[in-house]
């Protein structure tokens, strides 16, 4: 694994960046009332994480999607009355990851495993948590906040980053270009 030391001018604009946008989601999901805005967090902090030769976010995109399908499926297979709750949710949350690797494997390889049981455990443990009293608005905040995360907070921070790299270059040519680990970067050129 490749270690990679960051310069005074990479924290800094790194910094501002995630600061900056940070704030205007704050904004956005204040606004909108995201009761569950703090998922983009979780959902950036992954993302920023990934390996560079894995990050794809039409990729990971797909995958929360199948993690919320898969939550869907799953908060109703718990609501089958009579079961022994141990056995029971033990019994499907082992067959359904056994079955999301298995599917992930085969027919639906351009989804990420990390990213679909992410975005499956989120799920659950909102769901499980409180009373969900309207179940599309639930759904369309929880895919709203996860792809704000990526597509928001860890590109706009990585486009801050490459806006304040063009306006103040680097003067040391012989420095490796910390503009290659920005994310907005690579998906746009």
């Amino acid at each position: 694994m490749k270690q990679y030391i960051a310069s005074g001018k990479e924290v800094t604009y790194s910094a501002l960046g995630i600061g900056i946008f940070t704030f205007f989601y704050g904004l956005i999901s204040g606004s909108l009332a995201f009761w569950m805005a703090p998922v983009a967090f979780i959902t950036s902090a992954f993302y920023a994480g990934m390996d560079e030769s894995k990050k794809n976010p039409w990729n990971v995109s797909l995958s929360f999607g199948m993690g919320i399908i898969w939550g869907l499926i799953a908060y109703n297979l718990f609501q089958i009355p009579n079961m022994n709750m141990l056995w029971w949710t033990s019994s499907v949350f082992g067959i359904m990851a056994l079955i999301a690797i298995l599917l992930q494997g085969t027919v639906l390889k351009a989804t990420f495993i990390p990213a679909w049981l992410l975005a499956w455990g989120t799920f659950m443990e909102i769901s499980l948590n409180i009373k969900i009293n309207n179940w599309y608005v639930f759904v369309l905040q929880l895919a709203c906040c996860m792809l704000l995360g990526v597509f928001f907070l860890d590109y706009g921070s990585d486009f801050f980053k490459a806006v304040m790299y063009r306006w103040f270059p680097e003067k040391d040519k012989d420095q490796s270009d910390p503009k290659s680990n920005c994310s907005y970067v690579k998906f746009w050129y």
